[in-house]
Order: structure tokens, then C-alpha cells, then sequence
């Protein structure tokens, strides 16, 4: 059965091993967000970056062909966590739960790791279905998803009434 997990990539990487992936069949996932260009001599655009710089999601079964296919994609360094013959599984619902943020790319950015809280669900608003730590600074709520893996988080800004404590 496939699952999900994360392959690092060689600097600035990112796209040219997606378009690969792409190109075979592979399911991938690079969470993006938008930041505004840092360019002096135009006009600022919104830009799309990579939340994980250095990292793509892929999905497949470590005991087929796809495992050579994704490692022969370029920039492709390792997969993360690889030990003797297995690498690091990342959790389905913490994929989807990037997805579900990613969607719309402005309210996401990335946040300080976190990794103790409130375990939440969100069950309204734009981010329903993502699950996470629930972050409260004064009036402000913020849904952090946490990829252990990696150790890095991302947040997005959540309403009061859209969040239900996790069981």
C-alpha cells in the first residue's frame, strides 16, 4: 500500500524534480505559499515558495519500481529518516491537512516548531478537515501543523467557533 514520504532534494530543486515526478506517474505534493518578490528593481509580485524549502511529499510503495524512479528524480539527495531498508512514513492526515491549508497559499506561512498543545479539528470555515495544535496569542488563534519528520510547522489563522478539541 503506498504512503506517504518526504525526499530531500538538492537546493532550489523543487520544481525540476516535481515536473519529473509528474512526468512518471508519481504522486507528489510541494506545499507552497505565497510571499511578496524581494526584487528592487520591479514592481512587487506575489511569488509562490516552498514551506519546505528542499523537500517533496511523494507517494508510492517502497517495494516497487517507484522507489528508484522518485530516488533518479533530480536534485533527489535521500528519502528522510532512510534506515537500512525503510524510510520515515509521514501520517496521511498530516498531508492532508497541508493540503487543506495550502489551498488557498495566502493565510499559510511558517511558524516557530511546535510540537505541545491543544490537539484540534477544524470543522468550519476554509480549513475544514485540517487537524493540528491550536496557538493563542491574546485574541488570536492559529491552527499549527506540525511535521515532526522535518521539524519545521506551518499556521494559518483560524476563528474560535470553527475549532473542536481532537480526541
Amino acid at each position: 500500500m503506498p504512503n506517504w514520504y518526504v525526499l530531500h532534494l538538492k537546493v532550489n530543486h523543487e520544481n525540476v524534480a516535481e515536473k519529473y515526478l509528474n512526468g512518471t506517474a508519481i504522486e507528489n505534493f510541494i506545499p507552497r505559499y505565497s510571499v511578496k518578490s524581494r526584487r528592487k528593481d520591479r514592481n512587487r509580485a506575489l511569488v509562490k515558495r516552498p514551506l519546505f524549502p528542499g523537500y517533496v511529499f511523494v507517494r508510492l510503495n517502497l517495494q516497487s519500481e517507484n522507489k528508484t524512479k522518485t530516488l533518479r528524480s533530480p536534485g533527489a539527495v535521500k528519502f528522510v529518516g532512510f534506515e537500512a531498508s525503510s524510510a520515515s512514513v509521514v501520517p496521511d492526515k498530516v498531508v492532508e491537512s497541508l493540503k487543506i491549508l495550502v489551498q488557498d497559499g495566502s493565510a499559510v506561512k511558517p511558524h516557530p516548531y511546535l510540537d505541545a498543545g491543544r490537539r484540534v479539528n477544524i470543522i468550519d470555515g476554509p480549513f475544514r478537515g485540517a487537524s493540528g495544535f491550536l496557538d493563542r496569542k491574546g485574541r488570536k488563534n492559529r491552527l499549527v501543523v506540525t511535521l515532526e519528520l522535518l521539524g519545521r510547522s506551518v499556521s494559518v489563522p483560524v476563528e474560535e467557533e470553527d475549532v473542536e478539541l481532537a480526541d
